[in-house]
């Protein structure tokens, strides 16, 4: 451990917090765009510019690369080793303690939307160059540090970026737990819809409209349901939420003809679906005991419930399986919407089998067929798999524990990040064992101590990696 970089780093620790506060100011979440240079919308692109002003001022090389990724350069020698980050994130949604923008500190803790995920760690990361850089101390290699826009919606940002530029050597994204991640699992994102025009039946509920959830790779804390219906179908629905009501999460409103069922769960990452509730699957389970119109329309919920509803395993689709690396499958209804005319259900799920990905997704595929479930692939992310024993993870433990004081050993993750993207990278933080991920939280922080502990351990990790 180089004592040297640490002693830099604390002299700049009012700096790390502001310049964090700095970039959490901007609502950078994914906007559809047209304009030149903000692929993803004004408030992304300004993030971007203002973390790469940052960088100037400290004297290195930046690029802002058509919108799309930002580059911060340092030395010019030997291997390029990168780090990733992103700029983009979730919806801050409602129901904060604290404004999600404001970067506000209370006992200790520097509250807001992008905190842990991922600008607090962006600006970690920096500062981390900026030690080695005002240390002088000897490097045989050379930094190419990589600030992506579209993590959160779709990789789109580094799927661009390596049409342009060949990926650094390899390296880390502080975008993950430490004490390094050498393997994540692969992630399959897909919807299953339905149609139904026939006519309804007045002795059953109409489907006005049923709304869940605002992304798939968040576990939906709020879900709701408008019937309609007759008198002797309320008094049904009543006597269903008596049966079936877990942590009383139901509820019912009459409006005239209406029915208003609301559901509420909690939310959780869908990469760890045990932390959360899921609001969908509560609603759902619910619908499964009334009487819906038309045939269709009832089919299809009946069906969604049956096979995705039961809970995160997937056990009732007939996938659930796990490993000795990565554990065990995890599958999150993340949106759903239905009205008078069809529904779209969208799902998250993520496998632990890496060799089996196709197989995976063909039992899929066999039995929404054979539900008249009509199936769309959204996304496919294969996983992650560095050996755990090999020379860069190694070096990466040995700054963590180090640094930190920590004996904890390589993990596997649920999450996706930037690293399954490229060659020979591995997440790396800021979440230490044992803390809660709080990443697509309300009440997302993170920990100003931990953020300052971050900056050292990056800055060990990089220099041993430039060395």
């Amino acid at each position: 451990m180089i004592a040297q970089l640490n002693e830099i780093i604390d002299i700049y620790k009012g700096d790390i917090i502001r310049d964090t506060q700095k970039l959490m100011a901007y609502n950078s979440v994914f906007e559809e765009s047209d304009q030149l240079g903000q692929p993803f919308g004004l408030q992304i692109a300004a993030a971007l510019e203002c973390a790469l002003e940052i960088a100037t001022g400290m004297g290195f090389k930046t690029r802002n690369v058509d919108g799309y990724m930002g580059e911060i350069d340092y030395g010019t020698g030997g291997k390029k080793i990168g780090m990733i980050v992103h700029i983009d994130i979730v919806p801050a949604g409602d129901g904060w303690t604290y404004p999600p923008f404001a970067g506000q500190i209370v006992d200790g803790k520097l509250y807001g939307r992008g905190s842990i995920d991922d600008k607090g760690p962006l600006i970690a990361a920096l500062y981390a160059m900026k030690a080695i850089k005002e240390s002088c101390l000897p490097c045989s290699n050379h930094v190419r540090y990589l600030i992506g826009c579209d993590e959160e919606s779709g990789f789109r940002c580094i799927k661009y970026y390596l049409t342009k530029e060949e990926q650094p050597w390899g390296g880390f994204s502080p975008d993950g737990e430490f004490p390094v991640i050498f393997g994540e699992k692969g992630i399959y994102r897909f919807q299953c819809d339905g149609i139904w025009k026939e006519a309804q039946n007045k002795n059953r509920f109409g489907i006005v409209k049923i709304t869940g959830g605002t992304r798939m790779n968040v576990v939906p804390e709020a879900a709701s349901a408008v019937l309609r219906g007759n008198a002797q179908l309320f008094t049904l629905a009543e006597q269903v939420l008596t049966e079936y009501n877990p942590e009383n999460r139901l509820s019912l409103e009459q409006d005239g003809e209406k029915l208003v069922i609301k559901a509420q769960g909690v939310s959780a990452h869908s990469s760890v679906p045990w932390q959360g509730v899921s609001a969908n699957n509560l609603l759902l389970n619910f619908l499964r005991r009334l009487p819906l119109t038309p045939t269709a329309a009832e089919k299809y919920i009946y069906t969604l419930t049956d096979l995705f509803a039961d809970g995160y395993d997937g056990k009732s689709l007939g996938i659930a399986c796990s490993d000795e690396v990565f554990g065990q499958l995890t599958l999150s209804l993340g949106v759903l919407h239905a009205d008078s005319e069809g529904g779209n259900a969208s799902f998250d799920l993520r496998y632990p089998i890496l060799d089996e990905r196709e197989a995976l997704w063909q039992k899929i595929a066999a039995v929404c067929e054979a539900h008249s479930l009509e199936l769309t692939q959204l996304q496919d992310k294969p996983g992650l798999y560095v050996p755990k024993d090999s020379e860069m993870i190694q070096c990466m433990l040995k700054a963590y524990q180090e640094t930190s004081g920590r004996e904890e050993g390589p993990v596997t993750i649920g999450g996706g990040t930037y690293c399954r993207a490229l060659k020979n990278f591995v997440a790396y933080g800021p979440l230490f064992p044992g803390q809660k991920e709080l990443a697509h939280e309300r009440d997302e922080y993170i920990g100003v101590d931990d953020l300052i502990l971050c900056t050292k351990i990056y800055a060990q990790a990089l220099y041993s990696l430039l060395k």
